[in-house]
């Protein structure tokens, strides 16, 4: 099964997290992004960081937020942000991502994904 990264395992990634390394070096298949955690991340990146972070991203499958993505990041915020807050768009976006792909979603903040049933951190 495919899998898609979180913006949160993208950082531990690049802030050199151990785990976070090795399970990206473990994965089989190159994971996948979607383009909002390309926003998310460069949005708060520092000019020593561009180098590193692009090297990273090279390594990387990226899906462009299309209408299909759009139109269930917006059902899922209408399901879940009464009960859950917490819960931004661009996770809303991300979770809509890893179900259109039909892929498995790696993330470290399992209680911003209430909609991936039995979601465990991947380290």
């Amino acid at each position: 099964m495919s899998t898609v990264i979180d913006t949160a395992v993208i950082i531990d990634i690049l802030r050199g997290l151990p785990a976070a390394v090795d399970y990206l070096e473990g994965l089989e298949d190159v994971p996948a992004c979607s383009e909002i955690t390309r926003v998310e991340v460069t949005g708060g990146l520092r000019s020593a960081e561009r180098v590193p972070t692009e090297r990273l991203f090279q390594q990387l499958r990226w899906v462009a937020v299309d209408e299909p993505i759009a139109r269930r990041a917006g059902e899922l915020g209408r399901r879940w942000w009464t009960s859950h807050p917490g819960i931004s768009s661009p996770d809303l976006v991300i979770a809509a991502t890893a179900e259109q792909l039909g892929a498995g979603l790696a993330t470290s903040n399992v209680k911003h994904f209430p909609m991936f049933k039995r979601l465990q951190p991947p380290y």
